[in-house]
Parts: structure tokens; sequence; C-alpha cells
């Protein structure tokens, strides 16, 4: 099980391969065609950060995408929003401490810095420990206040996006193949991922309804904050053979990661419930990998509608043709007729109609703010298709 940060060494197979490339993309400055972005919000970060794939040959960089989500949903039961930001980091550049709550429920940095033979001082990721520290003690400073993880080549740092973190700053060289190179970006939960015999559809409802029953259950553990990811091994009948917690980032405001009855009372309050759910029979087992954020959020789906006044066999056209780019963007889609069904990172349906567009998700195991942003964009996004021209 996983709590607060974890650190995998070794990470990708082909490390070195995208490092190369790297290298070959950025050592002649009368060549390089990359196209970077200089991220500077004074005095709180200070780096240049560019997509990967215009770094990364696409086949590469897609298998160590598809290696990153498999390794994700096997070992924390959650899945990368998106495509993260390669960010290099020189002399003079920082980020300063901040928390990404709202951007995801585990912070990544996949390191390809050749830390051992750097040439800069600096550019370790910087996460506060829990508590405050107490005004009776006669000194505190540096590592009993934060723990400084260096970015070794090839490692994966994973971390609770709530604590506060931030980059140190470095100090050295100005070539960018000396600096801190990084591929950084953020977890969620996703739809429960059914793997098996299970009908995936009947196993979502019973994992909704057990949501429900859930929320009312918790009421009393206020304090309680975080998300619980498990994995249910279900036999031919429906019954759950076996519950296997994969993360676990339920805290309280008081206690941080520090022991909580009140935790380990949710925390066994869920276990035992998931242990008791009773799923449709099938010709065989299966898997079910499902979220728990505590408190429960708003159980309702999202559902968004859109008019159009277009053909919509020319809008389901131009959605076919943009599946890749949004794809890039976290999505897994696949086109069956007039709907378009989403696996990722929420399962749901687009729909379009004869006078307007249509989509349904699953409700999200997400803090209100993301669910707020992912709908924004959404209808943003189909509002957009809705104005293409017939």
């Amino acid at each position: 099980m996983i709590e607060r940060q974890h650190v995998v060494n070794e990470f990708f197979p082909e490390a070195d391969a995208m490092r190369e490339a790297y290298d070959l993309k950025v050592k002649d400055p009368y060549k390089q065609t990359v196209s970077w972005q200089y991220f500077c919000a004074p005095q709180m970060y200070t780096y240049l950060r560019t997509v990967p794939q215009q770094m990364f040959p696409e086949p590469l960089f897609g298998r160590f995408m598809q290696h990153m989500k498999q390794w994700c949903i096997d070992h924390l039961g959650l899945v990368p929003m998106g495509v993260p930001n390669l960010h290099l980091m020189i002399n003079g550049c920082t980020l300063g401490l901040h928390s990404d709550f709202h951007n995801g429920t585990w912070g990544f940095v996949y390191s390809l810095t050749r830390w051992q033979s750097r040439k800069f001082s600096g550019g370790e990721t910087l996460i506060m420990r829990d508590g405050v520290p107490s005004y009776k003690k006669h000194h505190v400073q540096g590592e009993s206040l934060y723990e400084l993880v260096p970015a070794q080549f090839n490692q994966l740092l994973l971390f609770d996006d709530r604590i506060v973190h931030g980059t140190q700053t470095i100090e050295g060289s100005m070539d960018p193949i000396e600096g801190r190179i990084a591929l950084v970006g953020h977890l969620r939960p996703t739809s429960p991922i059914v793997k098996g015999a299970l009908d995936p559809a009947g196993a979502r409802k019973v994992i909704l309804d057990f949501h429900r029953q859930l929320a009312e259950q918790i009421t009393a553990y206020k304090e309680v904050q975080g998300t619980l990811t498990f994995r249910l091994a279900i036999a031919a009948s429906g019954e759950v053979e076996s519950v296997t917690i994969l993360t676990n980032n339920l805290v309280t405001p008081a206690t941080g990661y520090a022991p909580s009855a009140e935790v380990e009372q949710v925390r066994n309050l869920i276990q035992r419930a998931a242990a008791a759910l009773r799923f449709p029979a099938a010709n065989g087992k299966s898997t079910v990998t499902a979220p728990v954020l505590v408190p429960l959020p708003d159980l309702k789906a999202i559902e968004i509608v859109v008019p159009h006044a277009n053909r919509p066999a020319r809008l389901q056209e131009v959605l076919k043709a943009q599946l890749k780019d949004i794809e890039a963007q976290g999505f897994q889609i696949e086109h069956a007729g007039d709907e378009f069904a989403v696996r990722e990172p929420l399962a749901g349906s687009i729909r379009i109609e004869s006078n307007r567009i249509a989509a349904t998700f699953d409700p999200p195991m997400w803090v209100p703010s993301q669910r707020d942003h992912f709908q924004v964009n959404l209808k943003e996004s189909l509002g957009m298709l809705a104005r293409i021209g017939g």
C-alpha cells in the first residue's frame, strides 16, 4: 500500500533512449527546433517547459505513457491526467513552495536528469514534513521541516498532491544538456476499472451504489479527508474474494499522516463495506479497481447538453478527426454509430443528435474544483464543435 510519497527507481526500461532523444534535440543551438515556454511567476516559479511530443519520437513516448499508465493502474488504481509537461531547470530556476490540491490526487516527477554527474547545486524536490514546529523547541531548521528528494536518473517520485512542495533553486550551468530535466504531471481516480468476465457497466453500477451507501456511513467522520483506492478479486458467483488497498492518503488536518483513530475507523469501514459487495454472476473471475474520496463528493452524473444547427454526420466526422488530439489530453474514446464511448478519465458517452450534443459521465471521485474544471472545459470543447460550419 502506498501512502504519502513513494519512489520507484529504474522506472522505464527505455530511459536511456529518451535521454538520448532529448540530448539530440538540444545539443546544437543552431539546429534546435523545440519551442520552450518560459514560465515565470515572480517569487514563485521560474522554469522552461514544453510538450514532450516535441522532444521524443512518437513511438518511444507512446511506450513511456503506456508503461506509466499501466504501472499506475496496477499499483495505485489511478491514471495520469493527460500528457505531462517536460520541465527544464537551469541556473536561477526554481519552484517555490506550493500545493497542487486542485490538480490531482497524486503528483509525479519522472527524472531524466544525469544526477550523478550534474554540474549544478539544488534541484531536489522539497516535500514538507507533517506537523507544525513547536515554538518550545530551541532550534528548528532544514530537514527537520522538510525532506529533499534528489532527481535521480530514471526515477519516478510520487507524492500526495496536497502536501506543500517545491524544487530547490538551481545554481550552476545554463546549458540545457546540464540542467534538471523531468516530466511532471498529476494522477487522479478514474471510473472503476473492470477486468475479466464481469460486464463493466453492471460492475460500475454496483460501485456507485456502494458510494451512495458509504456516504451515509462516514458522515460522522467530518475531519477525515483523502482518497483510498482498492482492488477487488471477484468470484464467478459475484462474491468478493479479497480486498487489496492500493493507495491510502486519508488524513485529518490535525494529525496529517500520523496515526489517527478516526482515519483507521474510516479505512476499516470502507474495507468491510467493499468486502460485503455482491456483483452480478458471470462466467469467470474478475477484478474491479475503484476509488473512494472522503468526504464523498457529488454522486450525480455529469450531464452536459450543447445545441447545434449542423448536420450530425458532419459533426461526427469532425469529432472522429479530432480523436487523436482529444486522447492526448487523457481521454480514451471509441466510436460506435452516433455515439462516442469514453473509457477514461471517466466512463461515459458523447452523442451527436439531430439538434444537440449530449455528454454523460459517471460521477468522479474528484474534489469539487476538479469536477467543475472538467465540466467547464468539456462544455467549451463541445461548444466549439457545435459551432463548426456544416
